[in-house]
């Protein structure tokens, strides 16, 4: 670890104004929601190929109960609403 890059970064938060420290910290954030994004979406890719079906699809029918109530499927649309709820965080 660079003692001296974190002591730098340090003091350049400590002299940011509340704005720009809220702006930072908004940054910060969004870069953690988009890993977070990227992370579900791969998760949602394996989904797919392995059912051959889109998310939307499969959570569409999941949802209106044609779907079986297999682990995967809990799985699948929880991911799907985890995605949902990221994006929201994001916009």
């Amino acid at each position: 670890m660079n003692q001296k890059l974190i002591q730098s970064l340090a003091q350049i938060i400590l002299s940011l104004s509340d704005e720009e420290r809220q702006s930072l910290d908004h940054e910060i954030s969004k870069y953690s929601v988009s890993q977070e994004i990227a992370e579900i979406e791969q998760k949602l890719q394996e989904f797919e190929q392995k059912y051959h079906m889109k998310s939307e699809h499969f959570f569409q029918q999941f949802q209106s109960g044609e779907l079986e109530d297999s682990v995967d499927f809990f799985e699948w649309n929880t991911y799907y609403e985890m995605l949902s709820n990221a994006k929201i965080k994001v916009s």
